[in-house]
């Protein structure tokens, strides 16, 4: 008997069809595979891409210089596309930012849940360097808040993308060299959220997100109340796949994250061994694997690079880093600065202050309510230099380590941003 009482917990681990919802995009990739099979080339040159990328990558850099903490910051602007066929099912703002606020931590190794890394895991945790923000502009350059909202007379949506389409009961999609498309609806029975294929039809791409499945607030039920499918899925659509490779001791395609037999399910804890992976084990607080998002926790720096991989000249995605929305403010411009140095306040008043300053600067924000927003620091050259969370309305930033010049100083709230201007003396 005890031997079978811990092959029971095992199963409750990592067997399905315990009756709780997942993701689906494998299953939605391979139908999508078998329906279009000229998808199978576009699939294997992203591929080829994304090896040889990474091969040149191994050949430049050293293994020091490859877990950089810090990488050029990449900007995505997300149109979300709300579908709701009762009022439940109209998620507010609060919620929507909630999720983006999530993304940002979680892509920027800011969550304080890396607290719950193992040891034997935690030096492999990537900040993987991007932002996420609401679109503030439409591609005729009109300020727009980044939400739709569509009643829908569809009652749950299948991952079979009518959402993505206005004729069927869902909303058509932005374009997808601008902006990331987030469908929030109901979906079926088992059904989390799912991405599009990378190198599929532009007007599929995008992920969809059950809407008690999306933020941290609102609708959001446990145990996927953390906003961590939103983050998997992303995953998905920037081109990294499960950590078990959807195959029993399968391959993700990434050389840091330990083979493993299969999902995992629930918020384990301790080592898990399977394919031979010990003395470590199953990376189950992987944000790639199945468990409740309170068990998620990390991506690898071999999946920081693999997503990364897309945005290279040449990437799938590569033109996203032109999107004129990347920079625009949702509903305000960005703060300035003006010829004597002094700081204009922008929309609620926020400012910095001394402007130019040697040691130390002070960021005033005009809107209390704003306390606990993610500050950032970035050089000329795009290059983040600095990301805290502002606690207090009078915040002040250390700058005596940062070189003489201007810098640009991003603060960040449920989706929202504003720029402020830094001269360094």
């Amino acid at each position: 008997m005890k031997h079978v009482l811990p092959f029971i917990g095992y199963l409750l681990i990592v067997l399905p069809g315990w009756g709780q919802p997942v993701c689906r995009s494998f299953d939605y990739r391979q139908k999508q595979l078998s329906a279009h099979p000229e998808l199978l080339s576009a699939v294997a040159g992203i591929e080829q891409f994304t090896r040889k990328q990474l091969q040149q990558r191994s050949v430049e850099v050293t293994g020091q210089e490859t877990t950089l903490t810090s990488p050029t910051v990449i900007t995505i602007p997300v149109v979300v596309h709300v579908l709701y066929n009762n009022a439940a099912e109209d998620i507010s703002d609060a919620q929507i930012g909630s999720q983006i606020d999530e993304l940002n931590r979680d892509y920027q190794k800011m969550n304080t849940d890396t607290s719950r890394i193992p040891s034997y895991f935690s030096g492999l945790a990537a900040d993987c360097g991007f932002h996420f923000i609401l679109a503030g502009i439409d591609s005729d350059g009109r300020i727009i808040s980044g939400i739709i909202r569509k009643h829908t007379n569809i009652t749950a949506f299948a991952e079979n993308d009518d959402m993505k389409f206005s004729g069927k009961g869902g909303d058509d999609a932005w374009n997808r060299n601008e902006y990331l498309n987030v469908w929030v609806c109901n979906l079926v029975e088992g059904v989390l959220g799912y991405s599009s294929v990378v190198g599929g039809p532009r007007e599929t791409d995008g992920i969809v997100v059950l809407y008690s499945a999306f933020g941290t607030t609102g609708t959001a039920r446990a145990p996927f109340n953390l906003g961590r499918t939103a983050t998997h899925e992303v995953g998905h659509w920037l081109n990294i796949i499960h950590t078990w490779g959807d195959d029993s001791c399968g391959t993700d395609l990434v050389g840091d994250t330990p083979p493993q037999q299969a999902a995992t399910y629930g918020d384990p804890n301790g080592i898990v061994t399977s394919c031979n992976n010990a003395p470590d084990g199953n990376m189950y607080m992987n944000y790639m694997d199945f468990t409740d998002d309170a068990g998620m926790h990390m991506f690898t720096y071999g999946q920081r690079d693999r997503m990364r991989t897309l945005f290279m000249p040449g990437g799938f995605r590569y033109q996203l880093l032109s999107s004129p929305a990347a920079t625009a403010v949702p509903g305000q411009p960005a703060d300035t600065v003006n010829s004597d140095g002094g700081a204009t306040p922008g929309a609620g008043g926020t400012r910095v202050y001394p402007n130019p300053a040697v040691n130390e600067a002070t960021i005033h924000l005009g809107d209390v309510s704003k306390v606990g927003s993610l500050l950032e620091v970035y050089d000329q050259t795009g290059q983040r230099v600095l990301a805290t969370r502002v606690t207090t309305q009078d915040f002040q930033i250390n700058i005596s380590g940062l070189s003489g010049g201007i810098y640009f100083i991003r603060l960040s709230s449920g989706g929202r941003q504003q720029n402020l201007r830094l001269v360094k003396l």
